[in-house]
């Protein structure tokens, strides 16, 4: 609200009259203020890389920072300090890998003993496979048929004989494996052994 204002003329007389003259200010209603101007996404984006690029020097320099200097060498007491003498390096040997184990040798192998009425009854060839376990001294500690044939009795003969089998003993391996074909023909029956199962 406007304060009133006083005068007195200086030129006139100041009689009885009493002049009050009042300002009147107009009372406008104040502008609104401005709406908050928001940044856009570009702006945003920028001020997030600002603030990231502040971090990363900020760390990235703390990083590169050399270790502090190690504390100094404390002074010996004696005028001449005395360093033990360097040990000589050991000659280093290098280490020759082992070989693995070549594929056995047969040192004993058995044939079955077929009575010649058995052997009689074959027409052409029968072929049995068994699948011998070795232990590390060549002895055959399993037995198992890799592929029997076409006669349970060729097969269990195969098996029998098989199990007697021996062979080279390992360097290395503690068990290898072995497989070991039967044939049976009318004239009697045959042997040999491989490290392939065909």
């Amino acid at each position: 609200m406007a304060e009133p204002a006083i005068e007195t003329p200086s030129d006139t007389p100041s009689t009885d009259r009493l002049v009050i003259r009042i300002k009147l200010v107009s009372q406008e209603p104040a502008p609104p203020p401005a709406p908050a101007r928001r940044f856009g996404r570009g702006a945003q984006l920028v001020v997030a890389g600002l603030v990231v690029a502040v971090l990363v020097g900020w760390f990235g320099i703390g990083s590169l920072e050399s270790d502090p200097p190690p504390p100094p060498a404390t002074i010996a007491k004696s005028p001449v300090a005395a360093e033990p003498a360097p040990t000589p390096a050991k000659p280093v040997e290098p280490e020759v890998p082992q070989q693995p184990d070549a594929p056995p040798s047969v040192l004993n192998e058995v044939v079955p003993d077929v009575p010649q009425s058995a052997l009689d009854t074959i027409r052409g060839t029968i072929r049995v496979i068994v699948r011998v376990t070795l232990d590390k001294q060549g002895r055959v500690i399993a037995a198992a048929a890799d592929d029997p044939g076409p006669s349970r009795y060729f097969e269990r003969l195969s098996l029998e004989a098989a199990k007697k089998w021996t062979f080279t003993p390992a360097k290395l391996d503690d068990r290898r494996v072995m497989f070991v074909r039967f044939y049976f023909r009318r004239d009697g029956a045959t042997a040999n052994a491989s490290s392939e199962p065909k």
